[in-house]
């Protein structure tokens, strides 16, 4: 048994795997999917249904009352990207109590991310909810190492950042490994497929030609980079087109393309705006 599995098994409280996401996910894998039993998987579980209809009903003049009628006008996507974000701000919320750095920020970082990954998803033939899916979770090894490091973890975070590649160069010198590998093998030991493990895994590394899943690594990679710089500005955050250069090829983006794509995610926030909401 190697470093990382000892770790998780040390793990007082490990979030238990998200069993409905992974089973909405093989279902969005399907052309020939069934509404009704997306529907009814949902409604399996009535507390995630009453959190989605309350998330489809923020700022709406016409409340929704049922999840039929949520997907007939919000559409099977949308209902799937709040289903899954519901999911994961419950995963974060079980180590809040012990953030001792922004918990918010990096909630509206993991969202951000999700929300630019879906979008460069089209550009490169990647199943958006895979996408969507492996940007929200990329940075869960982060609340691992939260929940099991503690003082340590925040004096890392302290010194090096909350983001990049001096953070990841902290995490490998104390720990022994970094978030993203920490992350993959949790998302692994869930069962989730192997393109978003190898996704979360490779967020900080630069996308070879000899990976597997090549497209879905570049474009979380990517959205990671592009993500930090729309939130954290340029001051605080590289350009992501320096950041990430073969993940951006990859991704069929050119230079002049960057300042026409942040428009358009800064356009689709308020479009995400509850899902940036689930953990105020």
């Amino acid at each position: 048994m190697d470093l990382i599995e000892r770790y998780l098994d040390k793990v007082d409280h490990l979030p238990p795997a998200p069993t409905v996401a992974l089973q909405l996910l093989d279902l969005f894998s399907d052309p020939d999917r069934d509404i009704d039993r997306i529907v009814q998987l949902i409604k399996h579980d009535p507390s995630l249904t009453a959190e989605t209809l309350k998330s489809c009903n923020r700022g709406s003049m016409e409340p929704l009352s049922d999840m039929f009628e949520a997907v007939g006008r919000m559409g099977l996507y949308q209902i799937y990207a709040i289903v899954v974000s519901l999911m994961a701000s419950r995963t974060m919320r079980l180590v809040r109590s012990q953030y001792s750095w922004d918990a918010n920020r990096l909630w509206q970082h993991t969202v951000v991310t999700a929300l630019i990954s879906s979008t460069l998803a089209k550009r490169v033939q990647v199943v958006e909810a895979t996408a969507f899916t492996a940007g929200l979770l990329h940075d869960i090894g982060k609340l691992i190492f939260v929940s099991m490091e503690g003082v340590v973890y925040a004096d890392i975070v302290r010194s090096a950042g909350h983001f990049g590649p001096r953070l990841v160069a902290a995490e490998s010198s104390v720990i022994g490994f970094t978030h993203a590998a920490l992350g993959a093998r949790l998302l692994t030991r869930w069962g989730l497929p192997e393109g978003i493990c190898c996704a979360v895994e490779l967020h900080h590394q630069s996308p070879t030609l000899t990976e597997k899943h090549l497209r879905l690594a570049a474009v979380v990679n990517f959205a990671d980079a592009l993500a930090h710089q729309i939130i954290d500005g340029s001051a605080h955050a590289a350009d992501a087109a320096v950041a990430s250069p073969q993940a951006m090829t990859l991704v069929e983006l050119k230079a002049h393309d960057i300042p026409a794509l942040v428009q358009q995610i800064n356009q689709d926030l308020p479009r995400v705006q509850g899902l940036l909401q689930m953990h105020a």
